[in-house]
């Protein structure tokens, strides 16, 4: 097992044990740090991940902007990326192949990933230094080196910063990590 694999391995266990009524409180604490961040407050068209598997829950963030700004979810395309799908209300969503919910693409064909000014990224864990550990497939990588103008912001609990983690060429760093109890600005 590679270092990536055992700090995955470790860290989801630990996002896993956070209590249901402390994960709560805190993704309630996150959603309001990341809605004080002038760069979410100016943003219109913003790509939320659904989140799964004990990840910061992005729902009631998802709910209570759907109506104020044109929101996104990521739909798996192939086996290496996926694009930004606007939601609509009430969300219409399917399961995709890998078991998380994405909208219902009306036209297969239509492209939206170069409006998205803003994108919420999920984590495994993080470091003080932007980068980002997912679940290993390069999904967000790949979607964030091609659509480098957008803002990246990572949603995480305090408990998934690293003072480092391991780097590959192909990652990318996020611009800001927002947990429950502060909000990390990249440099």
């Amino acid at each position: 097992m590679d270092q990536k694999s055992k700090i995955r391995s470790k860290f989801l266990k630990i996002r896993q044990s956070i209590p249901e009524a402390e994960r709560e409180l805190k993704d309630a604490r996150i959603a309001a740090r990341l809605e004080s961040l002038d760069v979410f407050k100016k943003a219109h068209n913003v790509l939320f991940y659904y989140s799964v598997n004990g990840e910061v829950n992005t729902r009631p963030l998802i709910d209570k902007w759907l109506e104020d700004k044109q929101l996104y979810l990521p739909v798996i395309r192939g086996k290496s990326h996926f694009q930004a799908v606007p939601i609509q209300n009430p969300l219409g969503l399917k399961k995709s192949h890998e078991g998380i919910p994405e909208p219902i693409l009306a036209d297969p064909n239509s492209i939206y990933d170069h409006q998205v000014e803003l994108v919420i990224v999920p984590g495994v864990a993080f470091d003080h230094k932007g980068n980002r550990l997912g679940m290993g497939k390069g999904y967000y990588d790949r979607y964030l080196a091609a659509n480098a103008h957008v803002v990246k912001i990572g949603l995480a609990y305090e408990e998934q910063i690293l003072e480092h983690l391991p780097k590959e060429p192909y990652d990318v760093r996020v611009d800001f990590v927002v947990t429950e109890e502060r909000i990390y600005k990249i440099d």
